[in-house]
């Protein structure tokens, strides 16, 4: 489950690898003051989440911002090859958004927290991290519009709803 929010925040770089060795760290160590506010998946996808931007963060100081990274590493994901090649697509349009809406998609979309519980691993308020979701789908729906002319993703879950 870590490795894959990494993945999807940061994708297949040496930054995400340090990231899930960082999260895993953290969490071994934050075991004993976890208080159960959260679910134990909540909390851990918090964790990766922010040590996955503050991992970016750190390295796009160090980086050219135009640098393409190599294709996802799969082998994360556990998807046949039609799978992958979505992936792969879903990857590259997630890299097309701002850090702040991709965090917010990846959360709500494909790991299905609310926005209450995004909100708190964004370390934000649940409207705004509803609100980055939404234009997040709108920005990807309109990338997978001028890709293939399909509906997108506006068909999915409506998780911008707040809770």
């Amino acid at each position: 489950m870590v490795r894959k929010e990494v993945f999807f925040l940061l994708g297949s770089s040496p930054a995400a690898d340090d990231a899930v060795q960082e999260t895993m760290i953290a969490l071994h160590r934050g075991l004993a003051g976890f208080r159960g506010e959260a679910s134990p998946r909540t909390w851990a996808i918090t964790i990766a989440a922010r040590t996955a931007r503050r991992l970016r963060r750190k390295e796009s100081r160090h980086r050219p911002p135009d640098r393409e990274d190599a294709d996802a590493d799969l082998a994360v994901m556990d998807v046949d090859a039609a799978g992958s090649a979505e992936l792969v697509l879903l990857r590259r349009l997630l890299e097309r958004l701002a850090p702040k809406k991709r965090d917010a998609f990846v959360l709500m979309a494909i790991f299905e927290l609310t926005a209450d519980e995004a909100g708190r691993a964004l370390g934000t308020f649940s409207a705004t991290a509803a609100s980055r979701f939404r234009h997040a789908r709108a920005e990807l729906d309109a990338h997978l519009r001028k890709f293939d002319g399909s509906a997108g993703v506006a068909a999915t879950k409506d998780h911008g709803k707040v809770s």
